[in-house]
């Protein structure tokens, strides 16, 4: 039972650690996040159930076209709902980002339909035997394609130009535009990369958590609370944080029923706040007084 659930909580949390780096990217690089980002889980879900079992598409081919929408996603939030309000030194992106995820949301429902639809998958038929607990190949495949996806991150941000350059507006808007990067064409680049890890969530999740027009909202809040929880600045603290998270939940709804599970787990985010506002690998900052 608790090798069971420990599985099921490992692929819920690597889901949830993929949508808070969204988080990550964006508010390092501008100091801002996309309280949309859980419709950008919804959208990854819903565009590739489209493609793949309504229009008929491969999945190798339905992907890469997922992953497109979902950045073209990524840059109409920054332009149209971020950037008019950061360069006017307004907080009512937290409110803009909140009606961008409403509209996409109404729109899949007029698109989509309210009804929950089972996403096809063979990996999802038949349970194989781990360690004495009944697990689904896709349970295993998940944690597994999530780490990659956030190793291939990092490796980004590491090794690329393009990673160097998100990395210096992080550290600084002015001198990156004294090296000559441009500002702006950065943080769009995060919001599509946000948008994108956000996406690949709902892509892995679809078959397990079946695709709605409503599936993204919930994650999108659990996300942001992993953020919160391992420190929204750190990305190791994020994978950490979402791992764990995920294992908490899982072990709470096993044990004590799916109500309690949300009462637990965003009761834990509030004690973390109330005990190391930083989060767990964050690092406090120095206020002038």
């Amino acid at each position: 039972m608790l090798a069971q659930l420990v599985f099921s909580g490992l692929a819920l949390g690597s889901m949830y650690a993929l949508v808070a780096l969204g988080y990550n990217i964006t508010y390092a690089t501008s100091q801002t996040v996309n309280f949309s980002q859980g419709q950008s889980v919804m959208v990854g879900a819903v565009v590739v159930y489209a493609l793949h079992v309504g229009a008929g598409w491969p999945l190798l081919l339905a992907l890469p076209a997922t992953l497109v929408a979902l950045a073209a996603l990524g840059v109409i939030v920054e332009r149209v709902a971020v950037r008019p309000f950061l360069h006017a030194s307004s907080l009512a992106w937290l409110l803009s980002t909140i009606a961008v995820g409403i509209i996409a949301e109404n729109i899949a429902m007029v698109t989509f339909g309210k009804d929950a639809r089972a996403f096809p998958s063979r990996l999802t038929e038949h349970p194989v035997t781990v360690l004495g607990a009944g697990v689904y190949p896709h349970e295993l495949l998940v944690p597994v394609a999530g780490l990659a996806v956030m190793m291939a991150v990092e490796l980004t941000f590491r090794r690329t130009l393009a990673g160097k350059a998100l990395r210096a507006v992080a550290f600084s808007h002015d001198a990156a535009g004294l090296m000559g990067i441009d500002v702006n064409r950065t943080i769009t680049t995060a919001y599509a990369l946000s948008s994108m890890l956000a996406g690949v969530a709902g892509v892995l999740l679809a078959p397990l958590l079946n695709v709605s027009a409503t599936m993204g909202t919930t994650i999108g809040l659990k996300g942001f609370a992993v953020a919160i929880i391992g420190g929204i600045e750190s990305a190791r603290g994020i994978v950490l944080a979402g791992f764990l998270y995920g294992i908490f939940e899982a072990v709470v709804a096993g044990y004590l029923g799916t109500g309690v599970r949300e009462i637990c787990g965003f009761a834990l985010v509030i004690v973390m706040l109330l005990v190391r506002p930083s989060g767990l690998l964050g690092v406090a900052r120095l206020r002038r007084v």
